[in-house]
C-alpha cells in the first residue's frame, strides 16, 4: 500500500481511485460478469399451456481471466429452472444451461431472469426469459368465465360487503384477450366515490389485465347506505360492458363518552 501511495503525490488522490474503483457500477459489472450467454435471452415465444413445460439450451462461455465453475442458480419464480453442470470451466471455455419455464396456471405475457452463480464467491450471472402463455380451455373457463366478444372476464358482478366512510376497499376484475390482436380499453365510472384504472390499458395478444376499482367511502354521500355504482369498459368502438358494483355503507361508530357509559374510565 505504501508503494502505492508513492506514486501519487498527495495520498487522497489514491484514496479516491480505490473508492471510484470500489464503488464504480461499471467497474464493479466488469469485476463481477464471469460468464457470457448466447443466446443473450431466451424467448420461448407462444407456449400453450397443455403442452406443459418447454425448455431451451443455452450456451455459457467462461468471459473471466480465471477458470471458475457454476456452483448454483437461481430465477425470479417457482416456474422456471436453471439445471447446469458444475464442470471446472478454464477461460473461454463453453458449458451447457438449460433453462425450463412451467406454463401451468400463468396465462399471458411473461418476462423472468435466471441467475448462474460462478465460484466460491457465488458471481451473478443473469438471462432473461420471455414468452406468451395460451391456456387451456379449461383453465380459461375457469379463471376467466365471463365473455364479451375476444375479451374475457373473471365476473361482471363485484360484491364490495360493508364498508365505513372512512375506509378505501380496493376490488378487482381480471381481464383477458382471447385473440391474437392487442386490445386496447378505456374504463369510466358513474360516481366520483368509485376511482377506476386499468394495468395495462392494452392487452398483448392472449395477455392478461386488472381492473382495479378503488371505493372510497370518504366521498359515499351520507343519506346513501345500500350502494349500486356501476363501472363501464369500453372494448373496441362498440363494444360497452357495465359491471355494477354494490355493497353497504356504514357510518363509523360514535366515539364512546363518559355520559354515554358511566362504567367508562376516567382520564
Amino acid at each position: 500500500m505504501k508503494g502505492f501511495l508513492r506514486k501519487y503525490k498527495h495520498p487522497l488522490q489514491a484514496i479516491s481511485i480505490v473508492c471510484f474503483l470500489a464503488l464504480s457500477p461499471t467497474a464493479y459489472s466488469q469485476i463481477e460478469k464471469t460468464l457470457k450467454f448466447f443466446p443473450d435471452k431466451v424467448d420461448f415465444g407462444t407456449i400453450r399451456e397443455e403442452d406443459g413445460k418447454v425448455s431451451q439450451i443455452v450456451k455459457a462461455v467462461n468471459i473471466s481471466p480465471d477458470s471458475t465453475f457454476i456452483i448454483s442458480s437461481r430465477t425470479s419464480c417457482g416456474c422456471s429452472a436453471a439445471e447446469y453442470s458444475d464442470q471446472m470451466l478454464a477461460p473461454g471455455d463453453t458449458t451447457e444451461v438449460i433453462i425450463t419455464y412451467d406454463p401451468v396456471n400463468r396465462p399471458g405475457k411473461f418476462l423472468k431472469t435466471a441467475k448462474c452463480f460462478t465460484g466460491e464467491e457465488r458471481i451473478s450471472n443473469s438471462i432473461k426469459l420471455s414468452g406468451t402463455v395460451i391456456p387451456s380451455q379449461r383453465n380459461l373457463d375457469i379463471a376467466y368465465p365471463e365473455k364479451a366478444g375476444v375479451l374475457r372476464l373473471s365476473t361482471l358482478f363485484v360484491n364490495a360487503g360493508e364498508m365505513t366512510r372512512t375506509e378505501a376497499r380496493p376490488l378487482f376484475v381480471g381481464l383477458y384477450n382471447d385473440s391474437d390482436k392487442p386490445l386496447v380499453l378505456t374504463a369510466s365510472s358513474d360516481a366520483p366515490a368509485l376511482e377506476v384504472a386499468l394495468l395495462p390499458d392494452t392487452i398483448e395478444p392472449y395477455g392478461v389485465s386488472t381492473l382495479t376499482l378503488m371505493l372510497k367511502g370518504s366521498l359515499i354521500p351520507a343519506t346513501a347506505s345500500d350502494l349500486h355504482y356501476n363501472a363501464y369498459l369500453l372494448s373496441g368502438p362498440d363494444t360497452l360492458l357495465t359491471i355494477p358494483i354494490l355493497g353497504n355503507a356504514q357510518s363509523p361508530s360514535a366515539p364512546m363518552g363518559n355520559a354515554q357509559s358511566p362504567s367508562a374510565p376516567k382520564i
